[in-house]
């Protein structure tokens, strides 16, 4: 556990984080139902705004926490920031208000319909190669915008997506648990700038080498070992991980049975795409084999942005142009007449 703020540091930050004090209880502004997510320093419950008679989702982040770690504080603060400079980027969660308790802070936040992305994965396996086109393609517009907006995410997984399935519309995906957010300057998200990102964050098999390298600097007691800086390309990689789960429902490389801290960043940095299982064999899955290659490229250099890949072929195919159109219509009907005269070739010699 580490070191807790001072008091008057903690009541500072507090005051600039929330929009509302509301004393001993949350009663008097929302109903706090079932508990339907838990986090390192929080809970998320079912909700209910009073005045309005809305469903929210309520996370719960216990006084006593703040009060005696640091990093708390911290993730918190990043939370509230990140998605208040997002509120208005699409298939992002949204924060409607930061209300402060004598024994908690709670962020009243959306109420996403449907159910997390992992929960289709469990029930129906591999996912359509189209739906999983559609559904990344909503994922990197929510990337794109907050790496425009200066902040990163840094758990991009299933689990932290909601899909909306609702009845003759497309599915909708939805970030949500943005506990891990990191902040950047604005602008410099996207375009890789001078300031950079350090330190462990999210889900190690989701995570990027660069991420994962500072395993071993919390490893190593000698002091010696040095992590390497990172951006928002951490979450592309993320990216291509997930597609890979969606696609096959399986991991894109197998993990140690006995995963220590340096075998976990090996195997991420020498990690080798063979996509050996048959939903990805066959031309019709080469744009797909290429996207989940170029997100997962270790070299951070060599990884494009969450902009970039939006015109990926497998994300937004190519639009035909007229002539393009008119000559593959020539094509269809010439071998449509073809078969017709063969067909009336056979008759003729019976």
């Amino acid at each position: 556990m580490g070191y807790g703020p001072s008091q008057e540091a903690l009541g500072s930050k507090l005051a600039a984080l929330c929009d509302v004090r509301v004393g001993k209880s949350l009663d008097s502004m929302y109903t706090v139902g079932d508990v339907i997510g838990e986090g390192r320093f929080s809970k998320v419950y079912e909700g209910l705004r009073l005045s309005s008679n809305n469903k929210v989702a309520l996370k719960e982040i216990d006084q006593g926490a703040l009060e005696e770690d640091e990093e708390a504080l911290e993730m918190l603060e990043a939370e509230v920031v990140a998605l208040r400079r997002a509120t208005s980027a699409d298939h992002v969660v949204k924060l409607h208000e930061v209300v402060a308790a004598d024994d908690a802070v709670w962020l009243a936040m959306e109420r996403v319909p449907g159910r997390e992305l992992f929960e289709l994965v469990e029930e129906k396996g591999a996912l359509p190669n189209a739906l999983v086109s559609s559904l990344m393609k909503q994922l990197l517009t929510a990337l794109e915008a907050l790496a425009r907006l200066g902040v990163v995410h840094r758990d991009v997984k299933p689990e932290n997506m909601m899909v909306s399935e609702a009845e003759g519309a497309p599915t909708r995906l939805t970030l949500i648990d943005f506990g891990y957010a990191a902040l950047l300057s604005v602008g410099d998200g996207a375009s890789g700038g001078e300031q950079q990102l350090s330190g462990v964050a999210g889900s190690p098999e989701y995570a990027a080498p660069e991420v994962l390298s500072w395993l071993e600097v919390e490893a190593d007691e000698t002091g010696i070992a040095v992590g390497e800086p990172y951006d928002a390309g951490c979450d592309v990689w993320s990216v291509g991980v997930t597609t890979h789960v969606l696609l096959s429902a399986e991991l894109p490389f197998e993990l140690p049975e006995d995963c220590t801290e340096e075998s976990l960043v090996a195997a991420a940095r020498s990690a080798k795409l063979t996509f050996r299982r048959p939903e990805w064999a066959g031309d019709a899955m080469a744009d797909a084999r290429d996207f989940v290659t170029q997100c997962m490229s270790v070299a951070r250099e060599e990884r494009p942005s969450a902009r970039a890949l939006l015109d990926h072929p497998w994300v937004t195919p190519p639009t035909k142009g007229a002539n393009d159109a008119y000559v593959e219509m020539l094509e269809e009907t010439i071998a449509v007449e073809t078969a017709k005269l063969s067909v009336g070739d056979g008759d003729g010699g019976s």
